[in-house]
């Protein structure tokens, strides 16, 4: 069976993960920028929502896969 609990859990627990790792990685990324570049709030902000993004993308594709039988 597909549908039992235990998977449905770590599917969602891998979605919230996918979705907090970008974030976390963009805001690293701009930040990292930022000090090399001395634009201080500008690349984390951007870094950080280009990785609220790509996570998102990642949650919806995620979310609307056909299951595999």
């Amino acid at each position: 069976m597909s549908n039992q609990p235990d998977q449905n859990y770590w599917k969602y627990a891998q979605i919230g993960l996918e979705l907090a790792v970008s974030v976390l990685f963009g805001f690293w990324a701009g930040y990292q920028l930022d000090i090399k570049m001395g634009t201080s709030p500008w690349f984390m902000l951007g870094g950080s929502a280009g990785g609220m993004a790509a996570g998102f993308y990642l949650v919806i594709r995620e979310l609307f896969k056909k299951e595999e039988k």
